[in-house]
């Protein structure tokens, strides 16, 4: 149930589609390596439907990319020092907004990587990452909740760093990964609208991330 109609909120310095919900759990929701867009703010009114709280941040500043190498470009314009700023102060919003008491990240792709980081950094409840990576594994020892991770088997990239690098480095920090491993899913599989999309996949992955952030609540 939404207990409030979606909107845009500037909140020191920086912009969250605010969708908020019934329940005291808020999520920073963060795009993928093209920029904020309507399908990140289609996840937000998702998370709010089921009573969750989302701000989707805009972590571009209103750019976007039209190619992966504008979009990497943008990607190396966003430090941890922003990164984290932004987060932080989405949880502000969120406790302020929606009295939220546990509060976490979620993102795609490039924005499952930053919501990972930001996790690690900032010490948050808890992360779901869709298919993302970070430069150093070793930050997760930073890691204060749980962390759901969302992988595609035909992904070259993130999940073989995942079992290679990420995996042993929790094992090392004691640290609690949920994972979720598709069949014949590529990456940014939940995307709609590409042809890597996978729309079975995709409907799994949802129901475990609301099963996964109930405990939460």
């Amino acid at each position: 149930m939404v207990l409030q109609a979606m909107s845009v909120k500037e909140f020191n310095g920086w912009n969250y589609f605010l969708a908020k919900g019934s329940k005291s759990v808020g999520l920073i929701v963060i795009h993928e390596i093209f920029g904020y867009n309507k399908y990140v703010e289609s996840v937000a009114s998702q998370l709010a439907s089921s009573g969750f709280t989302a701000g989707a941040i805009d972590l571009f500043r209103g750019k976007k990319a039209t190619s992966l190498d504008e979009g990497m470009k943008l990607r190396a314009s966003v430090t941890n020092e922003l990164l984290d700023d932004g987060v932080s102060r989405g949880m502000e919003l969120m406790r302020k907004e929606a009295g939220a008491k546990k509060v976490g990240t979620l993102g795609f792709c490039m924005g499952g990587g930053f919501a990972l980081q930001a996790a690690s950094d900032l010490g948050l409840d808890f992360c779901v990452d869709y298919y993302g990576s970070i430069p150093n594994e070793g930050d997760i020892s930073g890691l204060k909740g749980p962390v759901l991770l969302i992988l595609g088997s035909d992904d070259d990239r993130v999940t073989p760093w995942a079992f290679e690098k990420l995996f042993p480095a929790a094992k090392a920090h004691k640290k609690r990964i949920e994972v979720q491993l598709y069949p014949n899913a590529k990456h940014a599989f939940h995307r709609p609208g590409w042809d890597g999309h996978n729309p079975e996949a995709a409907r799994d992955a949802w129901d475990k991330t609301l099963r996964f952030l109930s405990q939460f609540t």
